[in-house]
């Protein structure tokens, strides 16, 4: 199944390997890891990460994983990554990355939106969880502007630059998302 998709501004389309480069860029910009790593990650690691995501999306729609491309006009600003963490519960984790030129602008939760509408019509999924760090507040204000809700806070279990940090934890069930909105 083609897991493209097409939003008011936006297209999303599943990565392909001539999207690393851009993948690359897009994750060793301080803004992107910046709330997760004391460091960007190598162009090998984010090489070995997107050929996980590749090989994952072969398991789709039960389980597995696929990152989304997103695109406004021919521009590629972004990206969302979504992946099966329990497949006998049916819970996925939501994630995203996006330039920053492209902030602020609504983006992010046109995507993120989509893919979760997309993701509970075809996958085999339950809830959506969101994993950030409990500074990031732009992140956590597009979790609740999508609908999600704050379950909880994992005290000190991100380490940052020599720095502990907690985690908020967002989900969304399925009984509580209108798939026909």
């Amino acid at each position: 199944m083609d897991y493209s998709i097409k939003t008011e501004r936006l297209s999303l389309r599943p990565m392909d390997v001539n999207d690393i480069d851009f993948l690359t860029a897009l994750e060793q910009r301080p803004e992107s890891y910046h709330y997760d790593a004391d460091c960007a990650p190598s162009a090998d690691a984010v090489r070995e990460q997107c050929h996980w995501y590749l090989e994952k999306s072969k398991e789709l729609p039960g389980k597995g994983a696929i990152r989304w491309i997103v695109e406004y006009g021919n521009a590629k600003i972004g990206e969302v990554h979504f992946s099966c963490w329990n497949d006998r519960t049916a819970e996925w984790e939501i994630g995203y990355r996006f330039l920053s030129e492209y902030w602020n602008k609504g983006f992010a939760s046109e995507a993120a939106r989509a893919v979760i509408k997309l993701s509970f019509l075809y996958f085999k999924v339950n809830r959506i969880a969101a994993f950030l760090n409990a500074e990031n507040k732009r992140s956590a204000a597009l979790v609740e502007r999508i609908g999600m809700q704050k379950e909880g806070r994992l005290r000190e279990v991100r380490l940052v630059n020599g720095v502990y940090y907690d985690e908020l934890v967002y989900s969304v069930l399925r009984r509580e998302i209108n798939l026909l909105a």
